[in-house]
């Protein structure tokens, strides 16, 4: 799952449909600002103690459980390590007001679960726009998008990798073949790396095609795409789609997950830019040496998270 686009939130609640509840109106939100959930619950003290508390975003407590009060515990168990937002909550009004004003809960938030009021839903909102609010900054984007990217990147070599073996050995060699036409022509012969890589001279790019062919067909795809030195996310992804093609062909997903380029395009303009502002105050990054902005308005951060999303649940999903 994508790290940077992923919250984790813990529902401590012995009451199941309650739990459901949360997390369904917590995913909506989440959603429509382009982010991932990753949830659980627990109703007992030793779950907790068992299980990873880290890098959880949102903890949800109520205060009973049964006919006692455990709630608390389970907060100060959370506390020994952890300052994460918690929401404290329970539907006995007097207990979370007393437990308010006793000021023995550090950064807790209260709320009293009724169901002829919104108090509840509307203290998760909050909660998770100001979570929202501190990655929507121009610097928290361009971050989230380089590193989403990364780990798409990874997730792309494990792909090619599982359809290299639904391939024939022609198709196979096919592809090795548009591999080495698109790294060399990208790179137009000019590139140190590849010479360091290949022990060849490729300087302007005046070797002969047979002698490039023979070059880098002393190596399989799977190696050529592992080696940073003579590739990068987006000739990857083109790797990719060849050997998709090769494999499924061009079918629905093939056609959609073909518009990630543009995705990368964004990425590569946050790889190599300089920070601005507009007349109205939204920020764009200039591509260096270009007269190309990427302006970074709420709805332009929004977008580069759904398609992040959109493409990571694509490419996950080929078999």
């Amino acid at each position: 799952m994508l790290k940077d686009l992923t919250y984790k939130v813990i529902v401590i609640d012995d009451d199941s449909d309650l739990y459901e509840d949360y997390i369904e109106q917590i995913e909506k939100i989440l959603k429509a600002q382009g982010y991932l959930l990753e949830h659980d619950r627990y109703e007992e003290l030793d779950e907790l103690e068992e299980n990873s508390l880290k890098d959880v975003d949102l903890f949800l407590v109520d205060l009973k459980f049964g006919k006692e009060d455990k709630g608390p515990e389970f907060i100060e168990k959370i506390r020994e390590k952890h300052y994460t937002d918690i929401l404290f909550y329970s539907s006995d009004a007097k207990a979370i007001q007393a437990s308010r004003a006793s000021g023995n809960f550090q950064g807790v938030f209260f709320a009293i679960r009724d169901e002829n009021k919104s108090e509840i839903t509307d203290m998760i909102r909050h909660l998770l726009e100001k979570m929202i609010k501190r990655s929507n900054t121009p610097l928290a984007s361009r971050g989230l998008v380089l590193g989403c990217v990364a780990e798409l990147d990874n997730i792309v070599k494990e792909k090619i990798y599982a359809l290299l073996l639904k391939i024939d050995p022609a198709q196979a060699e096919d592809l090795l073949n548009d591999c080495i036409k698109l790294y060399y022509c990208s790179y137009k012969g000019q590139s140190k790396k590849i010479k360091d890589f290949f022990g060849i001279d490729f300087h302007g790019g005046m070797l002969k095609w047979e002698d490039v062919k023979k070059a880098y067909s002393k190596y399989e795809v799977a190696e050529l795409v592992q080696n940073v030195d003579i590739t990068d996310s987006n000739k990857n992804f083109r790797v990719l789609l060849n050997a998709y093609e090769k494999a499924i062909g061009q079918d629905d997903t093939y056609n959609i997950i073909k518009n990630f380029i543009e995705l990368l395009s964004d990425r590569n303009i946050f790889a190599h830019v300089q920070e601005e502002k507009d007349a109205e105050g939204n920020y764009r990054f200039k591509r260096l040496k270009k007269d190309e902005y990427l302006v970074l308005t709420e709805e332009k951060c929004i977008e580069l998270r759904t398609s992040i999303v959109e493409y990571y649940n694509m490419i996950s999903a080929i078999s």
